[in-house]
């Protein structure tokens, strides 16, 4: 009878906020707020959404594919946004670098986050998870960034040193203003947010892929034609 009295308390006390619990569900200790928002209250940004939000038209870079446990999602990447970090995760694609890595964290109503090699041996609940890389860092490229996070966008993970970023990102779930400028946008997901939304700690990518790397790509919509000129 005891031992159930004290699980009863500590669950309550936890409940409560009195005292610190870990969970495996928080990756890297925050807490959500609040009940999870209905998954059609945020809807993912189409890329005409983000060129009105920038006020400029967007080039269009590689489309990266990830197969994971939940389904696979598509994103379209931003070379001319963040052409280093560009490069380099689409490198990391190609060579197969994701291909295992589970979700290590995840913020209720705000973003999704993987990228991290050690969750390929590593439990959920490790101190070291989310403390992993391919072991070059990436300068920031938030600074003067016209993109804004929105439903769907895809940002680089870094930790206090703006020169962290390395080869973990995340996914925004609903507009997140308080990261534009904080952390380099370099994609948005244009297939399969349904899929990024059911994704939890623990759900492994199963394979990554290029579908197209061309960084040359044509903007999503062609600009206005110039004045013909009078003669």
């Amino acid at each position: 009878m005891r031992p159930l009295l004290l699980t009863v308390l500590t669950l309550a006390l936890c409940a409560s906020g009195a005292v610190s619990c870990p969970n495996i569900a928080w990756a890297m200790g925050e807490k959500p707020k609040g009940p999870p928002l209905p998954q059609d209250r945020f809807p993912a940004a189409s890329i005409s959404s983000m060129e009105a939000e920038a006020g400029r038209i967007l080039f269009l870079g590689a489309r990266l594919r990830f197969e994971t446990d939940r389904g696979s999602f598509i994103l379209v990447t931003f070379p001319r946004e963040a052409p280093k970090t560009v490069e380099q995760i689409t490198r990391l694609v190609r060579e197969g670098f994701y291909d295992g890595l589970a979700v290590h964290r995840l913020v209720r109503n705000v973003a999704v986050q993987m990228g991290d090699p050690g969750t390929r041996t590593l439990p959920p609940g490790d101190a070291k998870v989310g403390r992993g890389g391919s072991g070059k860092t990436l300068p920031p490229e938030f600074s003067g960034q016209s993109v804004r996070y929105l439903a769907g966008t895809v940002g680089l993970a870094r930790g206090k040193d703006p020169q962290s970023g390395d080869s973990q990102f995340f996914i925004t779930v609903a507009p997140a203003p308080h990261l534009d400028e904080n952390y380099t946008i370099f994609g948005h997901v244009v297939h399969g947010m349904d899929v990024v939304r059911l994704l939890t700690v623990g759900d492994r990518i199963k394979k990554a892929s290029v579908l197209q790397e061309d960084p040359g790509a044509p903007p999503s919509t062609p600009p206005s034609p110039s004045p013909t000129p009078v003669p």
